[in-house]
């Protein structure tokens, strides 16, 4: 074998070799032969074919349909109506549809006439008419909405005094409420026979209107006596005059329950007498002129001091014009 290897040249002992043993070949390595242009075609043509199925589910994913089915008095069959797509509202959409409608209702609220005041429903008055209180408050034709009730209730009681409470209710579209409490004049201050203010038993002073039983006339010949630290609200400053002011007692309240307290004590029908110098009195059935001064904290003392003295007069057959027990132990008479 060995000799006849050798007899065979070297060509023919690599083909004898090459038909024994398998061949081991690597893999030339190949460029890719896809390119750029045949990428974009592909892609092109990819998007240009779509499949009826296909957009069929498109086109109902986008816009699901709601499917109705009526029972029929067949058992186990139905009726099914056309389908009806499902609208769905986006929070966008339904948030631009509430301003508009909001817009629109405050548009109205203030511009419209059936959201105008233009009667006034007013409770618990006696004296005061409900258009003085609109004409007061320049309250006709303006918007409900623009109404404060907190405002309304104190400019009343500012520019009212013979009002003593106030309740303002507002409701839709335009009514408003009033609820009012009228001050009940306790006395009728005249002075040189004109009767000028009504006093209440607090000591507040107010106009004369209307018709009223009133217990006790004071004839006087000056104005009652004001309560201790009053200011006038006509001395206000100016730059205050933008707020409502609200009333408080222009009388003195003890020199009021002085004057109450002397009603059961003077005969029925008596007027009372204020002068700022002596005081009150009254004129008796002589005739003459009793002060008791502004307080009648003791007038139980004064009075029998009073008696006293018109005991020693008549003796004494003297007519006095005045008769003083403004203090006790300084009483004094004056002749005519």
């Amino acid at each position: 074998m060995a000799s006849r290897n050798k007899q065979l040249s070297r060509a023919d002992q690599v083909r004898a070799r090459r038909k024994i043993e398998p061949a081991h070949r690597k893999p030339i390595p190949q460029a890719p032969r896809s390119t750029t242009r045949e990428a974009e075609s592909a892609s092109r043509v990819i998007s240009r074919h779509t499949y009826p199925g296909m957009a069929r589910e498109a086109r109902s994913k986008a816009k699901p349909q709601r499917r109705i089915y009526l029972p029929t008095d067949t058992p186990g069959s139905e009726i099914r109506l056309p389908a009806m797509p499902e609208v769905k509202l986006g929070w966008r959409l339904l948030s631009a549809f509430l301003v508009i409608l909001l817009g629109f209702g405050i548009y109205m609220l203030n511009f419209s006439d059936s959201f105008e005041i233009s009667t006034l429903n007013l409770s618990g008055a006696q004296r005061i008419p409900a258009e003085e209180i609109l004409d007061k408050l320049e309250l006709s034709g303006k918007p409900i909405i623009s109404v404060i009730p907190s405002e309304i209730e104190a400019q009343i009681l500012a520019e009212f005094p013979d009002i003593k409470s106030a309740v303002v209710r507002v409701e839709l579209p335009a009514n408003l409420t009033i609820s009012i409490q009228e001050r009940i004049p306790a006395i009728t201050w005249i002075i040189d026979g004109e009767a000028t203010t009504w006093v209440d038993d607090e000591g507040f002073t107010f106009p004369i209107r209307g018709e009223a039983t009133i217990p006790l006339k004071v004839m006087a010949s000056g104005d009652p006596p004001k309560p201790l630290g009053y200011v006038d609200p006509a001395s206000e400053p100016a730059e205050k005059a933008e707020t409502p002011i609200l009333p408080t007692p222009s009388v003195d309240p003890q020199f009021v329950a002085s004057v109450l307290k002397l009603r059961s004590y003077i005969p029925a029908g008596t007027a009372l007498l204020y002068d700022p110098e002596n005081g009150l009195g009254w004129t008796d059935a002589q005739g003459w002129q009793v002060y008791l001064g502004t307080d009648v904290s003791q007038i139980d003392v004064k009075l029998a001091e009073y008696q006293q003295i018109v005991t020693a007069l008549l003796e004494r057959n003297l007519q006095p014009s005045l008769i003083s027990v403004e203090y006790i132990h300084a009483p004094y008479y004056r002749l005519e």
